[in-house]
């Protein structure tokens, strides 16, 4: 065995001091590390969400970055309806005008894309601490490839977190560098064309995969006044939604193309959208100051290579499992929405929660409505002098511990009245009779050997009221030919899509008023062909 010399035991002595001391510094840094902290990582939140019943949502994204050279990515590229998002500056002053989308940014240190000298792809690696990335790089005559975080770099070596170790790369041959699973790339400058050193970019978007659902209590306080609450069951299947302003939306907003859209139509469907439900001085950095792009599109720069998949953000869940046999509750769709705002929820993916809208106290009357042979039935009105439409949504009407009535509440807007059903009006005794008072043979021939009688009916209405109050009686007679008379100034409709002989058709009409205890018989008369005998 040959001697070992003392130079070579301070060798190796150092260089495992070395080795030591430099894998300390690399554990340490990755335990101290908070995970993607890097100031040039665009780490946006969602603060508000407007909600449709239609499962779609309009959400607004916002977040603090800093730029290297007017740049700065992203790892959220939401699954957007029609494909498309909405890029913008919260800052009045700065503009976004570039959104690139791909695999990962991509940086050739060739002479050409980027200077090929060692400090300057150490400032580039810098800018990308705590980021995965995939280096190529030559050793020994042979191109290798390397991924993993960046975790240190230094005069000489980029050290990379890997799957399985760390492990050190000399910057003198890295030829390439891509950044991996941040696939959104944004540059901002500001009005003089300059680039900035930090901005707030906001990201808005439709995306289905969220709804709410109306449901109305109709609680009776008196004679005249009731209690109208609005709740909403909010069902998420998109995506966490932390401490972020929810926006329940009456109204739908019409989207003709639901499978294909052109980029300019899709971009002028978000900006109405956010000019709707957005906050003011969102929208208009919405409607002046975004861009946009497609999650299929991609730029030509990150094509040039073979691309490395990375999944967007998960698509929404199906609604439709989760919902069941639910009904479809259609609503007044209209440029002006109506919106109930509730602030800081928190409601993560495939939650659901019931959220107490408004409590209002309203006015409400009764009517009766009658369309003989049918049962009288008895309505509560209710009158809306709110500062808000009602929304279409199921309802429970009690009074006391008593139910009255369970339906659907239609859409009514401010200042105008819904009607919602009670039961059969068994303190009204009403009672119809026809008998015919005339016939003239023969009247008519539509053609030979065929003869028509021209027969004259009236009909009766008896009503008595036995409510303890005076009670608004609304009828609607239907008639099998014309209508020619009726009493008590009762309106005469004649069906104009029935005209016929043998087939006409109208209806009369009456208002009553009546009260407690008092009577009133109404009368109608129509005419009818009928085969002759």
């Amino acid at each position: 065995m040959r001697p070992v010399s003392q130079n070579s035991k301070l060798v190796f002595v150092a260089g495992c001091i070395l080795m030591t001391a430099f894998f300390s510094v690399v554990k340490s840094v990755r335990a101290g590390d908070k995970e993607d902290e890097n100031p040039y990582l665009w780490k946006s939140k969602v603060n508000s969400v407007a909600v449709f019943k239609n499962g779609l949502g309009f959400f607004i994204r916002q977040g603090k970055v800093e730029l290297r050279d007017g740049w700065c990515v992203a790892r959220e590229v939401p699954p957007a309806a029609f494909g498309t998002l909405a890029i913008y500056s919260a800052n009045k002053d700065h503009l976004v005008d570039i959104v690139g989308s791909g695999p990962g940014e991509i940086v050739d240190f060739d002479g050409t894309d980027a200077p090929d000298n060692p400090e300057y792809k150490r400032k580039r690696l810098l800018s990308n601490i705590n980021l995965r990335v995939e280096i190529t790089y030559t050793q020994k005559g042979t191109k290798r490839t390397a991924v993993g975080k960046v975790v240190s770099v230094g005069p000489k070596f980029l050290v990379l977190d890997g799957p399985e170790n760390n492990f050190a790369v000399p910057l003198e041959g890295i030829s390439r560098m891509q950044i991996l699973d941040l696939p959104v790339r944004v540059h901002v400058q500001d009005e003089a064309e300059k680039t900035p050193n930090a901005t707030e970019l906001g990201m808005a978007y439709l995306r289905k995969g969220i709804t709410w659902i109306p449901e109305y209590t109709v609680k009776i306080l008196d004679d005249t006044t009731a209690e109208l609450t609005l709740r909403g069951t909010l069902v998420n299947e998109a995506e966490d939604l932390i401490h972020c302003d929810i926006n329940f939306v009456v109204g739908v907003p019409h989207f003709l193309h639901t499978d294909y859209m052109a980029p300019i139509a899709v971009g002028q469907a978000i900006r109405t959208i956010g000019a709707a439900v957005a906050p003011p001085q969102i929208s208009n950095q919405i409607m002046n100051r975004a861009a946009f792009t497609s999650n299929a599109a991609a730029s030509n720069q990150f094509n040039r290579y073979e691309a490395v998949d990375r999944a967007v953000t998960a698509p929404g869940g199906d609604l439709g499992r989760v919902l069941g046999n639910l009904p479809t509750m259609e609503s007044a769709a209209a440029t002006d929405y109506t919106v109930y705002t509730k602030k800081d929820m928190s409601i993560r993916r495939g939650e659901k929660a019931i959220v107490s809208l408004f409590t209002k106290k309203i006015k409400y009357s009764h009517i009766y409505r009658w369309s003989p042979p049918k049962r009288m039935q008895h309505f509560l009105v209710l009158h809306n002098a709110t500062d808000t439409a009602w929304t279409t949504g199921p309802f429970l009407a009690v009074s006391g511990n008593q139910p009255l009535s369970e339906d659907l509440l239609r859409y009514t807007p401010v200042s105008g009245k819904c009607e919602i059903p009670v039961t059969h009006a068994v303190n009204i005794a009403h009672e119809q009779s026809e008998s015919e008072i005339d016939r003239k043979l023969k009247a008519h021939s539509p053609r030979r050997e065929r003869y028509l009688d021209l027969v004259t009916l009236e009909g009766k209405l008896k009503i008595r009221n036995f409510e303890a109050d005076t009670v608004e009686i609304v009828i609607v007679a239907s008639v099998p030919g014309k209508p020619i008379f009726a009493s008590d100034d009762g309106d005469i409709h004649a069906d104009p899509t029935k005209l016929q002989l043998t087939e006409r058709a109208g209806t009369v009409e009456w208002v009553v008023k009546l009260k407690s205890r008092q009577s009133t018989t109404l009368t109608y008369k129509y005419e009818r062909y009928v085969n002759s005998g």
